[in-house]
């Protein structure tokens, strides 16, 4: 089993980013900030005899190196303006370039982490059916979500405990490892 955490945050050390880090904590894993990728729009090549990729940027990599090889995938977004972040979306998108192309999304089990200051489970439920539809659509496994609700820089390395949801999530990782 090998675990990739996708921290779609800006911030490297922010909330989503410790909150993926505290989750996986004793699970061999590989974290990747997309923060520190440079990813591009999608560019939509169907009509026309352009390949359906974007060689350009860091995306194929990022794929080929880390997301092909994983098993289970850890996404982590904070909610902005009631949507997962700008680099987690154009992340995605890109996955249609992936798709055309055959790349192995099948059969790879999907988690989902959000955090957000004020009522996120009301206000990230566009995220969640975004990520849950995509991973239909892509044939992959959507294990669920875990959202926590912090504002403050270190909320989430405060917290004395995790949330029950993302015990859940954790349980899950754990019970396949075996």
């Amino acid at each position: 089993m090998t675990i990739l955490f996708i921290n779609g945050s800006p911030r490297r050390h922010g909330n989503t980013a410790t909150l993926g880090e505290r989750l996986l904590r004793d699970c061999p894993h590989i974290t990747r900030h997309l923060a520190d990728y440079r990813l591009n729009f999608v560019r939509d090549d169907r009509e026309t005899s352009g390949d359906q990729r974007d060689p350009s940027d860091d995306y194929e990599t990022l794929m080929h190196q880390d997301f092909a090889p994983a098993s289970d995938i850890v996404l982590g977004t904070p909610v902005y303006w009631y949507d997962m972040t700008g680099q987690l979306k154009v992340f995605m998108d890109r996955w249609f370039d992936s798709f055309t192309h055959d790349f192995p999304f099948a059969d790879k089990r999907l988690y989902l982490l959000i955090v957000g200051a004020d009522q996120p489970a009301q206000k990230a439920t566009g995220i969640t059916t975004a990520v849950r539809e995509s991973c239909a659509w892509l044939k992959m496994d959507f294990r669920g979500v875990a959202i926590v609700t912090a504002d403050g820089a270190h909320d989430v390395a405060d917290r004395p405990t995790l949330p029950t949801d993302c015990l859940a999530l954790r349980h899950q990782f754990l019970s396949v490892g075996k």
